[in-house]
């Protein structure tokens, strides 16, 4: 049990609509607890073919067959699974103020066509994620969490410095039984 890992609630929208760019900004009006960001998911690459798709690469993050992500919430301690309606509005009027381009001139959140709404619960840890090794009851232990909103971009990093935990593990292990 570890009482300095708590959920984080994070709050998005998926739609259609192409922004054309991705942004983030942290902190606004609405409260500490929201944000505002844009991201586009690449997907639809089917028309990519192996031989062009090297040199198309680097046109992959602008496709935008998967949609958009609009968001968002970092809301510490809520348990919340379900879309708050109130804030999913508050969500599209952040994204189109900041992007007016995201919908057709004067339609509003009218003009988005929502995908689907989603929440997610992220595990944020007290301190920082926890990334360290631990012996319990004679049986090594690698802990890697508590990354938050962060963990896709922490995963590379945090990964490779849990596979050196292991293997410093193992040798301990090995030279146990010597």
């Amino acid at each position: 049990m570890d009482d300095t890992l708590h959920p984080a609630r994070g709050q998005i929208v998926v739609v259609r609509n192409d922004p054309g760019l991705m942004c983030s900004i942290s902190g606004t009006d609405d409260g500490e607890d929201e944000t505002v960001y844009m991201m586009t998911r690449a997907a639809g690459m089917s028309h990519l073919s192996k031989s062009n798709l090297r040199t198309d690469l680097n046109l992959i993050p602008f496709l935008s067959g998967g949609g958009t992500i609009l968001g968002g919430s970092y809301q510490k301690d809520n348990w919340d699974p379900l879309p708050d309606p109130n804030l999913a509005t508050r969500i599209m009027k952040r994204c189109i103020e900041l992007c007016p381009s995201l919908v057709k001139k004067g339609q509003g959140i009218e003009g988005l066509d929502v995908i689907r709404h989603g929440v997610g619960l992220r595990p944020v840890r007290d301190g920082g994620p926890r990334v360290e090794k631990e012996k319990i009851e004679g049986v090594w232990v690698v802990h890697n969490y508590g990354h938050g909103g962060f963990g896709y971009q922490a995963s590379y990093g945090c990964a490779e410095a849990a596979v050196k935990l292991v293997e410093e593990a193992l040798r301990e292990k090995a030279k146990a039984r010597l």
